[in-house]
């Protein structure tokens, strides 16, 4: 149920119930899905005309920009001080969608102020970083999560099940064409190093998709650089062929360049195959087929709003304890897949994939 898309209700009253966020960064992305995300969240329990979670500050390294933003979305507060705003008694997370370079710095920060964190991948590049925070935020009692909304939406939910119940017989293999183009008001950082190019914008995802879906993380991975139309120091065009630790073959292909490639999945199995399209958490145009010989079968797929799910999972770990959508060892998995797929491009041979144990 906490799942199932809401109305905003800006009506609501708050009070101690509510759960107030601090939005790190002014970004496109919390203004289009987050923002709605967060204030979108079921009543607190108890108080149906009581909100269940509400935006209080927006913090952004630029005050003019911090508060450009903050005036546009209808937020009280907004500051370039992230000391100050973590101050506020009535922040109890931070949901971190600043730029990749400042993640760990400004995950660091709020936890340390005692705050939960719902942080945008990737949490950092460096192993040890990442494990360092995961431990601090273990040791404080609070949630570090990561914001895979990909795994959310209602075409992957219905996809894992189908996967559980066997629907495709044994798999023989998994293609990902993440290749939708990368929107104007996106073709910023984007596409600067270090942090920039498909790689990290879309490999990372694909990645994290195996795992959800399959359970086995990439084992060896290849990249092959293709082609640059938009003229930036990164990769715009990557295709990565590989093998997960289970020995499943793969082919990944994202793009920023594409106009008219659907991004979809496609499950080859002995018995069927599984393909879904439109599967971007900003579509609510997916699909799923399954096909079996010449017969083609659609399969209904729940309407999810993958950002207010991703919400409610972070907050029923914050409440109940539960296990959020997404973990810092679920980021360090796909991580370890973008920094081999780099690795691949610069050596220009097959790299393997080092994992921490299980």
């Amino acid at each position: 149920m906490t799942d199932a898309p809401l109305r905003r209700l800006t009506l609501r009253k708050i009070d101690d119930r509510s759960v107030g966020f601090l939005v790190a960064g002014a970004s496109s992305v919390a203004a289009r899905w987050m923002l709605d995300a967060i204030w979108g969240q079921a009543p607190a329990i108890g108080g149906s005309d009581v909100a269940g979670a509400y935006v209080v500050g927006l913090y952004s390294h630029n005050a003019r920009f911090a508060r450009r933003f903050a005036d546009a979305h209808g937020i009280v507060h907004a500051s370039d001080d992230l000391d100050a705003l973590l101050a506020r008694r009535e922040i109890r997370c931070v949901y971190v969608g600043n730029h990749p370079r400042h993640h760990a710095a400004t995950v660091r920060t709020a936890l340390l102020a005692g705050k939960h964190v719902l942080c945008e991948p990737p949490l950092s590049t460096t192993p040890a970083e990442s494990q360092e925070l995961e431990q601090m935020a273990h040791h404080r009692g609070l949630v570090l999560a990561l914001n895979y909304t990909w795994r959310a939406t209602g075409v992957m939910r219905r996809l894992r099940d189908e996967l559980h119940a066997d629907a495709i017989g044994e798999l023989l293999g998994v293609r990902i064409d993440n290749t939708t183009p990368l929107p104007l008001e996106r073709q910023s950082w984007r596409l600067q190093p270090p942090y920039g190019g498909v790689l990290w914008d879309r490999t990372l995802h694909d990645a994290d998709l195996l795992t959800f879906l399959l359970l086995s993380a990439p084992a060896e991975i290849q990249a092959h650089a293709l082609q640059n139309l938009l003229g930036s120091p990164v990769e715009e065009d990557i295709v990565c062929v590989g093998r997960l630790r289970n020995g499943l073959p793969i082919v990944l292909h994202d793009a920023f360049v594409l106009p008219h490639a659907p991004t979809g999945i496609t499950l080859f199995g002995s018995t069927g195959t599984l393909q879904a399209f439109n599967i971007h958490p900003d579509n609510a145009s997916g699909r799923l087929e399954l096909q079996r010989g010449e017969q083609v079968q659609m399969l209904t797929c729940a309407p999810i709003d993958p950002y207010r799910a991703a919400v409610a999972r972070f907050l029923a770990a914050v409440r109940l304890g539960e296990t959020p959508l997404a973990t810092p060892r679920d980021d360090r998995r796909a991580v370890a897949t973008v920094l081999a797929a780099q690795q691949s491009l610069q050596q220009q041979q097959a790299r393997a994939i080092l994992h921490e144990r299980q």
